[in-house]
Parts: structure tokens; sequence; C-alpha cells
């Protein structure tokens, strides 16, 4: 399985200004997803709950970078933050129903084979 780190795209025919106006959205986007990421880790580790991106939005669209963003693109950006913990929280969940499972399938072994384990 190969992992890639980054991806990088060619954006070929666009002039000078078009290009840095695409480098600004780009970076706009960026720093908006840092920021709902560090908002939700935040709640998180003070409240021990995941904050949904509808608590997010409200925290989030006085920033200059939600501002500057069109609204459909900052809220995108926001969605994919929520998106991405709730994938992680799922993981959490899985990992450790699978210790679980783990544990309680070496217990039935053990049992069953009448060892010490």
């Amino acid at each position: 399985m190969v992992m890639y780190l980054a991806q990088k795209n060619q954006v070929r025919e666009l002039n000078k200004s078009e290009f840095l106006a695409l480098k600004e959205l780009c970076r706009l986007s960026k720093n908006l997803y840092n920021l709902g990421l560090y908002t939700v880790r935040q709640y998180f580790f003070e409240e021990r709950k995941h904050l949904r991106y509808e608590s997010n939005y409200h925290q989030c669209k006085v920033n200059e970078n939600y501002q500057l963003l069109n609204t459909d693109i900052a809220q995108q950006t926001l969605k994919v933050v929520d998106r991405t913990f709730k994938s992680f929280y799922g993981l959490i969940s899985a990992s450790s129903e699978e210790a679980t499972n783990s544990e309680l399938s070496f217990l039935t072994t053990c049992q069953k084979t009448a060892t010490s384990c």
C-alpha cells in the first residue's frame, strides 16, 4: 500500500493575477480549516464532547478568513472539519471495540485450552 502525504496539482493556463487569487483563496481556506480544527479540539479538551458543525460555524464566522471567503466555500471547509472529527471518533470507537473483542477471544481461548494465560 502506498501512502501519499501530500497532493500536488498543476494548474495550467492561468495568468499571474488568477494564480495569485487562487493561491490567496487556498491560503484562506487552509487558515479557516486550522481555526475550525483548533476550535473543535479545544472544546473536546475542555468539555469531553464533540463540537458540532452548527456550533463551530457560529464561533468561526466572525473570523476574517471566513469573511473573506465566499460563504459556501467557508461553510464547506467547516463541514470538512466536522466530517474529519466524526471519522476520528469512529476510529477510536472501532479501536476500543476491537481491543475488547481481542481480549474476549483471548480469554475464551485460554478457557478452552485450560492453560494459564
